[in-house]
């Protein structure tokens, strides 16, 4: 089955920035994340989608 959420840390690794940055990242307002108990996830289509749109706005 195909992993529908990643972790901040595995969203820092796939992203390619520090864990700090991905902590920063997640707390910006419209970054995809999702609350399940004390835990963040990120859903990787919403991450996809930030990451196209954050890349429209600076091109």
């Amino acid at each position: 089955m195909e992993k529908l959420t990643v972790t901040v840390d595995e969203m820092a690794k796939i992203v390619g920035v520090s864990r700090p940055t991905a902590y920063e990242l997640i707390h910006k307002e419209g970054f995809p994340t999702v609350r399940i108990g004390r835990r963040i996830v990120i859903p990787l289509d919403s991450l996809k989608r930030w990451l196209e749109e954050q890349a429209g706005a600076v091109g």
